[in-house]
């Protein structure tokens, strides 16, 4: 990433959560038979495939076989043990949720609606409305951390959850922790917004409020030298680990050793981006399914604070399996 961003080539790269699989590839060399990608986003707009007139005749239908309450509530309970220890101060806690489809993945791929997607053929899609960071041609550097969601049918949805002392909490923890992450590569740190609504559309037409913030930064002039060690710096996103950071990813491996047959998330809550030879934008990997063999895995989570409920967690996480297609 070093070497391609001092050259100015651009490049896509795909990161795991672990950092043990790890992808960066020329944008000229990328195969778009075996990977596809899109970042509908006025800031870069960059893919290498475009979607096609509807091919599905059928209405997508997407059923899901959840782990047990009592499964998730011994995952839960790892995490917020440690959380009234003081080990964190909000764990992200997530897990895999087999689920079938009547259209091929690739379909749902072509068809669904989101901000930044990216195909793996026989491996992964993900759909995420979720920006990591982008960083322009002055080296400003912005990333939008997303925490808190609430069905917008929900009478006076948006004021809802921006009331809500667990919410609040939990988002101004992950705020001040991108604001930290940023601190150690930027010359100068600010929040830009706080606690703003995004509006994000399910597949039955239904909406959801999420909760986001703007937090910015502004690099170094020679940041496209160093713009790998830059990213694996700010690395694993805090929206989706939790704070303090080293410590709460010990607390997620424990804990989700209970949640996931391999007993890690792989790709999953990982980050892929562009560099187009001056600006970069990248997304986190949420919204996301995992294709093993015949099999299909949805991954989904959420924010654990010492005032969480493990009933509301656990029906957080099955409400966040959806897709949203056209």
């Amino acid at each position: 990433m070093n070497e391609l961003g001092k050259a100015e080539t651009p490049f896509l790269f795909i990161l795991d959560f672990e950092l043990q699989k790890p992808v960066v590839i020329p944008l000229h060399a990328v195969d778009n038979q075996e990977i596809r990608y899109s970042m509908d986003d006025h800031f870069l707009e960059n893919r290498n495939f475009f979607s096609k007139a509807s091919e599905e005749p059928q209405a997508l239908k997407l059923g899901k076989t959840p782990l047990s309450f009592e499964a998730f509530e011994k995952a839960f309970s790892v995490v917020h043990d440690n959380l009234q220890r003081g080990n964190s101060f909000l764990t992200n806690l997530t897990a895999e949720t087999p689920i079938s489809i009547n259209w091929w993945l690739e379909s749902v791929f072509q068809h669904c609606a989101a901000k930044y997607k990216l195909f793996v053929k026989d491996n992964f899609m993900c759909f995420s409305p979720e920006t990591f960071v982008q960083v322009n041609e002055t080296g400003k550097i912005s990333s939008f951390p997303m925490k808190g969601t609430i069905d917008a049918q929900i009478p006076n949805a948006a004021s809802t959850i921006l009331a809500d002392k667990k919410e609040k909490y939990e988002h101004t923890t992950i705020v001040d922790l991108i604001r930290n992450d940023l601190n150690k590569i930027a010359d100068k740190v600010w929040v830009e917004r706080f606690r703003y609504i995004d509006k994000i559309k399910k597949a039955d037409g239904k909406e959801l409020l999420q909760v986001s913030s703007e937090v910015c930064g502004q690099l170094p002039e020679n940041w496209k030298c160093c713009i790998g060690q830059l990213i694996f710096n700010l690395l694993p996103a805090g929206s989706i680990s939790g704070a303090p950071k080293p410590k709460t990813v010990e607390i997620i491996q424990e804990a989700e050793k209970l949640t996931y047959e391999s007993g890690e998330r792989g790709y999953y809550t990982g980050v892929f981006g562009v560099f187009d030879g001056s600006k970069l934008n990248s997304a986190v990997m949420i919204r996301y399914i995992e294709q093993r063999g015949e099999s299909l895995f949805f991954k989904s989570g959420g924010g654990i604070t010492w005032r969480s409920d493990p009933q509301k967690e656990y029906e957080e996480l099955i409400s966040k399996i959806y897709v949203p297609v056209l």
